[in-house]
């Protein structure tokens, strides 16, 4: 074994911060109509996936601290993944196998998760499962296990179904969760021969010998903000077993940068190998030339001390915003048949860079024909920022049950990360005077 100083690992506790907000913009002055409205047709999002043509075996959830979302009275909401119960990442089904994933997950907010918060599916394949799977009410700081029906898709490759929690009133929150499964190949009957006898490892065979084959990143546009994952396949080519190592990673390669250590330790086999992975979030953009080193606490004897390394050259592009509606509140609340109703339509960007101008509308109703109020903010959201918009409106009777709708960059001047999620319902009745 050798020793390396400057490759000290220190263990991945937590993720990295987010970027900081870049520099802001004063947003334009609201502009309300007092048109009674109704809601264009509901927004819809691909969301199912493709076969992976070469299984990228894909990490399992991490516990990346998200944003906290506002919740009803100041509270907040928030969930973290805590555990994989069932069905590991790369677990292999056969075509149009049912199972069950479980997920762990905490509430890490302030709000207690009410009755008729759901999982929802938000990307990938569906494998055959609901929209939306309902849990129980969970309290701050508490587990709960949450669990979805799936069926394993009837084509070969690997498969992923991403899921995330949303309240009753339609706002999404907290980590991201998935599961990830392969499909195999049918198997082909071959002609048989000789059995291959197994190899076993003597006292004379050469010890173990590990190498990195691959280094890469999940996805094909890294972005400045947004989680992604470095992939290492890890493989023994030496002749005795290897066991109990660890790999890291840093993002540079320059004496002073510090490797951070993936969760976990492997053992291989001879000629077995690996592919592991850990979280990253770049705070910033740039071509970075990064480095990743199996057995980086250098506790395994190698033929080969030398080899243990791999670089990979990321170039990270500038981060793009995401805008959602926070929340749709109204004062009084509920509205009054005949009675003046303050508005007030929260907008968030959840994203690390500004957005330009984009306008914001208010639906008071679904089937009218108009917004009833509409904002043009001509200075945007700075990364991270929030703000409140207020309009006054008037229903004129009343209804048992009404639907309403706020929904931002509505003619879609924004480029953003997540183009899906930047609407909001919120179901209220109207009374009577």
């Amino acid at each position: 074994m050798n020793t390396r100083k400057n490759r000290r690992p220190w263990v991945l506790v937590g993720a990295f911060l987010v970027l900081a907000a870049l520099a802001c913009n004063a947003p334009g002055a609201a502009i309300p109509t007092q048109v009674p409205a109704a809601i264009p047709p509901t927004p819809t999002a691909s969301q199912v996936g493709e076969a992976s043509p070469t299984p990228p075996s894909l990490p399992a959830a991490t516990a990346t601290p998200v944003p906290d979302v506002s919740g009803p009275g100041g509270c907040t909401l928030n969930a973290t993944y805590v555990a994989d119960v069932t069905v590991p990442d790369n677990t292999v089904f056969a075509p149009g196998k049912a199972f069950t994933k479980t997920w762990r997950m905490r509430n890490s907010g302030t709000c207690t998760w009410k009755t008729g918060t759901q999982l929802v599916f938000l990307s990938g394949n569906p494998m055959g499962g609901p929209t939306a799977a309902g849990i129980p009410s969970v309290v701050p700081d508490s587990n709960t296990d949450v669990s979805v029906d799936l069926v394993a898709p009837s084509t070969p490759g690997t498969y992923r179904s991403t899921w995330q929690l949303q309240s009753p009133d339609g706002v999404r929150f907290g980590s991201q969760v998935y599961v990830q499964i392969i499909v195999p190949e049918p198997v082909t009957a071959t002609p048989t021969s000789t059995a291959t006898p197994t190899i076993t490892p003597t006292k004379e065979s050469a010890p173990p010998d590990l190498v990195i084959t691959n280094l890469v990143v999940d996805t094909s546009d890294p972005r400045q903000g947004v989680l992604l994952h470095i992939m290492a396949t890890l493989r023994n080519q030496g002749g005795r077993p290897a066991e109990d190592f660890h790999w890291a990673w840093r993002i540079c390669v320059q004496q002073d940068c510090e490797y951070v250590e993936a969760p976990g330790a492997f053992t291989l086999q001879p000629g077995e190998e690996v592919v592991a992975q850990m979280g990253y979030l770049f705070e910033g953009w740039a071509t970075y030339t990064t480095e990743a080193w199996v057995d980086s606490r250098e506790q395994t004897t190698e033929s080969n001390e030398a080899n243990n390394t791999r670089q990979l050259v990321v170039p990270v592009k500038p981060g793009l915003p995401d805008l959602v509606i926070s929340a749709i509140a109204f004062n009084p609340d509920p509205p009054v048949e005949g009675q003046d109703t303050i508005v007030e339509v929260t907008i968030r960007n959840k994203g690390p860079a500004p957005t330009g101008a984009f306008t914001i509308e208010w639906w008071a109703s679904v089937g009218a024909p108009t917004p009833a109020c509409e904002w043009a903010l001509a200075g945007g959201l700075v990364g991270g920022g929030t703000m409140t918009l207020g309009c006054t409106y008037v229903y004129p009777s009343w209804y048992s049950d009404i639907t309403t709708r706020a929904i931002a960059d509505v003619k879609g001047d924004i480029a953003e990360s997540d183009e899906t999620n930047n609407f909001l319902d919120r179901n209220t009745p109207v009374k009577q005077p």
